[in-house]
């Protein structure tokens, strides 16, 4: 079944070992919304996001996507349309095209290098003697981090996922390519036609921050506000305090 991309919290908490990582955090994100996700160390910001593709299932409450528990949804169904993108990037010992391509039979070589050319990675592929046939070693040792999270964000451009999650997705990356990456994302957040795309994003980038549509504030895994930059930057003095810390 096809997903719109609307993601809802209902009360939810989960903890590990009795400890509480979120406790009673509600909201929806629209589809083609882009949301961020901000709070101190520990506060929950990955967990949040791990509750969406059932790494993690609630202890109480619910996560909906598009008014469905995700526990009701084929698990291959939902996590064949949510692409996530962490620090950590898992790379196979194959050809750069084939990374791209990963889990997509049917990609051609236009549209592999469509998606390099988005995720800024198509300058850094040319380069190499092979091109897009250079063969990576395990996990992409051969890569430079930011190399790998560009080709990582190639794959999820070529996946074309209804939600897409960003964990610290870009800190490897200098901020001129940054700056580009971000663009093609801000042009491609909202989809094709009638398939926007929804976006969560945990950066401690100001400039990654500021375009969101929304911005959630997570307190000792409580939500404690949500709006976009410029209201909560009125209102919030926890965001204020958060904020400053950013860079």
């Amino acid at each position: 079944k096809p997903i719109q991309g609307r993601v809802t919290f209902e009360d939810v908490t989960f903890g590990y070992e009795d400890a509480p990582v979120l406790q009673d955090v509600s909201f929806t994100a629209e589809p083609g919304e882009t949301v961020a996700v901000v709070g101190q160390t520990g506060s929950g910001k990955s967990t949040l996001t791990q509750l969406i593709n059932r790494i993690f299932d609630v202890d109480s409450g619910r996560v909906l996507v598009d008014g469905i528990d995700v526990r009701d949804w084929n698990i291959q169904s939902l996590r064949s349309q949510i692409s996530t993108i962490e620090q950590d990037i898992f790379l196979f010992s194959y050809s750069l095209a084939e990374n791209i391509a990963f889990g997509l039979a049917d990609a051609d070589q236009a549209s592999i290098e469509e998606a390099a050319k988005a995720a800024q990675a198509h300058g850094f592929i040319t380069g190499f003697p092979e091109g897009y046939q250079t063969e990576i070693g395990e996990r992409g040792v051969t890569l430079s981090g930011g190399q790998r999270q560009r080709i990582a964000i190639a794959r999820a451009f070529l996946t074309d996922p209804r939600i897409l999650i960003l964990d610290d997705s870009t800190s490897a990356i200098d901020s001129a390519t940054e700056d580009e990456i971000q663009r093609a994302m801000r042009r491609i957040s909202k989809g094709g036609g009638d398939a926007p795309r929804t976006t969560f994003i945990i950066t401690h980038r100001l400039s990654q921050i500021r375009w969101a549509d929304r911005i959630l504030v997570l307190q000792q895994g409580r939500l404690v506000d949500q709006g976009p930059h410029d209201e909560l930057m009125q209102r919030s003095e926890d965001y204020r305090r958060i904020f400053a810390r950013y860079d």
